[in-house]
């Protein structure tokens, strides 16, 4: 809505629209130029109009967790759902004190579309309207020629090997969730401000694109997956977390082709993505609202795709722990309220899942000040350029008694609880994170350590080990392969057609 402030129109309670998938990577991106050649022509425009966080990060980069975050403002320590088996866990927060909750109660429209992934599933959450996956897509597919086609190629939810759609592009989840969300856009009271969460269940495994987007790769160099020095080295010498996730899921037996054939169709996903994200941004256009709408697009976490010989998310890499982050701020509104923030902008770091409930709800006149308190997020138009750059940023998994990250915007320190280990990377320098320089003599690196161990420390007082006297932080020794559960990876792991229909 336009009112007229000092002889000019500014515009208040704007349209919200947050845009997620699922399992994207930062670095996968076409304006990102970091040696993907992922193609994201609207994403691309996007970030050209608005700014961007060229790496955010996950501070719990796994899908139940990272998605509470964003529903709340708070940070998997705080929430409370800080791991893989977190599915039967009720949702942590009233539906009145959700983003959309509170977007509701302030006037919004408010309508998700997608995949959520909370218990119960069905719970709105504050939500007005929902039209979820994978049981309203199943429910409407059960009325098409592709009736029981839901994944109809058996691979499951966390494979790696790849395969193509089982379905035509129009019958497609990620070309119904657009479809939905355009339905509600047409629906709705056009006297009312609307927020709408658009959420893509790919790239997530299974890497299943419809073939006609893994053929515009063809031809293209598919980079090799990075893999860093101490990745290589003797079992004893890895992360034990590393070592148990490679060996329960056989990751060190994927041929090369299967994993080149893997990021491939990960790319196509991510490009399929952009075409119906053009449709969806085309509609708005052509209903006149674009400059009415701020729209924030990110991931729940990333995805490792072989680099460090892993595969799917959980780790603090910078594969799996760094998500895009993209908001479009209307130029009339972007130069009334925060002038500093040109379009275009582009930060190295500084935001975090957490931050998108405070900055939304800012942006919807609904935040205030004395709120930060209650949230672990904070409000990235209040803060200026040297607070992002000097700002740390944390993160906590609940896996083998625990995995931290303190990172800020040259280093990263990370410490898993089980075996004591610790590692450092200079991300200014070592990007890719090749060299951990945990052990390295010099007083730079030396006095960084501690520093960031001091910074976890404070950040994570129930962690504190006073006899540790090395980093002040728990350990614990475990077996390695403890309770470990061998997952297939196979391409003749086939399970039959998932069905979700009236009637299964």
């Amino acid at each position: 809505m336009l009112v007229e402030h000092g002889g000019s129109f500014v515009l208040t309670h704007p349209n919200i629209l947050l845009i997620t998938t699922d399992q994207q990577r930062w670095d996968c991106l076409g304006m990102v130029g970091a040696g993907h050649p992922v193609m994201t022509p609207h994403l691309d425009q996007l970030a050209a109009e608005g700014i961007r966080f060229r790496r955010a990060y996950s501070d719990c980069p796994i899908c139940i967790p990272a998605r509470t975050t964003i529903m709340t403002g708070l940070s998997a320590d705080r929430h409370g759902l800080a791991n893989m088996s977190e599915t039967a866990k009720p949702f942590p927060e009233a539906s009145h004190r959700t983003l959309p909750g509170r977007l509701t109660a302030a006037g919004y429209q408010t309508h998700a579309a997608g995949k959520m992934h909370f218990t119960p599933a069905r719970a709105r959450y504050g939500f007005e309207r929902m039209r979820l996956l994978p049981e309203d897509y199943v429910n409407w597919l059960e009325g098409t020629p592709y009736a029981g086609m839901y994944r109809g190629h058996g691979l499951g939810g966390n494979e790696v090997y790849p395969a193509f759609a089982s379905t035509p592009v129009q019958y497609t989840q990620t070309h119904w969730i657009v479809n939905e969300s355009i339905d509600f856009l047409r629906q709705r009271d056009p006297h009312a401000p609307f927020f709408m969460w658009t959420s893509f269940e790919t790239p997530h495994p299974p890497f299943d694109p419809p073939e006609s987007y893994v053929r515009l790769y063809d031809g293209i160099d598919i980079p090799k997956p990075s893999v860093g020095d101490w990745s290589r080295d003797a079992e004893d010498k890895v992360p034990r977390w590393i070592t148990n996730v490679r060996w329960s899921r056989k990751l060190d037996q994927l041929p090369e082709a299967v994993v080149q054939a893997a990021r491939k169709h990960y790319y196509a996903q991510i490009t399929h993505i952009d075409y119906e994200l053009g449709r969806l941004l085309g509609e708005l256009n052509s209903q006149g609202i674009a400059q009415d709408t701020i729209i924030l697009f990110t991931s729940d976490h990333g995805e490792m795709l072989g680099d460090h010989g892993l595969f799917h998310k959980t780790a603090f890499y910078e594969p799996s722990a760094g998500v895009p982050f993209i908001l479009r701020i209307p130029k009339a509104f972007l130069q009334a309220r925060y002038p500093a923030y040109a379009a275009g902008r582009v930060f190295e770091r500084g935001a975090q899942l957490a931050d998108i409930y405070p900055t939304l709800l800012d942006l919807a006149g609904v935040w205030s000040e004395e709120e930060q308190s209650e949230r672990d997020g904070c409000s990235l138009l209040r803060m200026d350029e040297s607070e992002l750059e000097e700002r740390w940023l944390f993160g906590y998994v609940e896996e083998r008694d625990g995995l931290f990250m303190a990172a800020n915007v040259k280093w990263k320190y990370l410490y898993y609880v089980d075996g004591g280990f610790e590692q450092l990377f200079n991300l200014e320098q070592d990007p890719l994170e090749l060299h951990n320089l945990a052990a390295d003599t010099r007083p730079e690196c030396g006095a960084m350590l501690n520093e960031c161990r001091h910074q976890l420390r404070e950040r994570f007082p129930a962690w504190r080990d006073d006899d540790n006297a090395t980093t002040g932080l728990r350990a614990t020794d475990k077996p390695l392969r403890e309770e470990r559960q061998v997952k297939a990876a196979n391409p003749f792991a086939w399970r039959g057609p998932i069905r979700y229909g009236k009637g299964y």
